[in-house]
């Protein structure tokens, strides 16, 4: 799963440092999970899938060592966690290697990589760069949550769109509810695929490495000033007009390694 490859590569690369978990909640908007490191504290965040939510049992503590087991776990609250986990020492990565991700805007982004006649799907909730990408070519909206839908297609009709855009755009949600290996299988095989969103914040080269051409997402600044607003409720706007995040874009370069599909 492509889940648990990602995790599994980050852990790799991460090594024996010592990474200690000291929060995670499952709130409304997104769940997120603190860690602190030799070179201090970060927040990862992951969207809350209420609409897959089940009965069951909860109170699972996250570990570091059973990231590739969270991201692929049965409940999807412990993979939004595990999702959440992945991204805090991702951030951790990208200090320590001092990785260079240059600030910019994920609709810049989408509007360089349009052609004329093109064909772009939106997976997930990203109205506003979509109708940016209209203006230029075809676009269709994927959406599983009926509330979100407005013009959107509903995400059975996933099949019969895919394979036949240039351009995908997917929400890092797509990690979290399972359906990111699918769609990976459907694309034609010279589409751009875009990863996007908070939850889209795994180290960028695995991304890369694993066949995602453009990561548009964003790294927590403040971790305790997002903290209490996440338990208030809050979503990305509200922390984006807060300038609690960096959002930043990365682009696959020519040589670096792709995934079958």
């Amino acid at each position: 799963m492509f889940s648990k490859l990602v995790a599994e590569k980050v852990l790799e690369i991460l090594g024996n440092d010592p990474i200690k978990v000291l929060d995670q909640c499952n709130c409304l908007n997104y769940t997120y999970v603190l860690i602190r490191t030799g070179l201090g504290e970060f927040l990862g965040l992951a969207y809350t899938p209420i609409e897959d939510l089940r009965a069951g049992e909860v109170g699972t503590i996250p570990r570091v060592e059973e990231l590739p087991d969270l991201v692929t776990n049965l409940d999807s609250l412990v993979r939004a966690m595990g999702i959440a986990l992945l991204n805090a020492v991702s951030h951790y990565l990208v200090t320590r290697n001092r990785l260079s991700l240059l600030p910019s805007d994920l609709k810049s982004e989408i509007t360089r990589l349009l052609r004329p006649r093109c064909t772009a799907c939106f997976i997930g909730s990203i109205t506003p760069v979509a109708e940016k990408a209209s203006e230029v070519c075809s676009v269709y909206q994927l959406e599983r949550r009926s509330d979100l839908r407005h013009g959107s297609y509903p995400d059975i009709d996933t099949p019969l769109i895919i394979p036949n855009c240039d351009l995908l755009v997917i929400t890092g949600s797509a990690l979290i509810n399972n359906t990111i290996d699918y769609i990976l299988s459907l694309k034609k095989s010279n589409a751009t695929v875009v990863l996007s969103g908070p939850s889209a914040a795994a180290y960028p080269p695995v991304l890369h490495e694993l066949g995602i051409d453009v990561i548009g997402s964003s790294l927590v600044k403040d971790p305790y000033t997002a903290i209490d607003l996440l338990k208030l409720g809050a979503g990305y706007r509200l922390m984006d007009k807060r300038g609690l995040l960096f959002k930043y874009v990365s682009v696959r370069h020519h040589g670096e390694g792709t995934r079958g599909n």
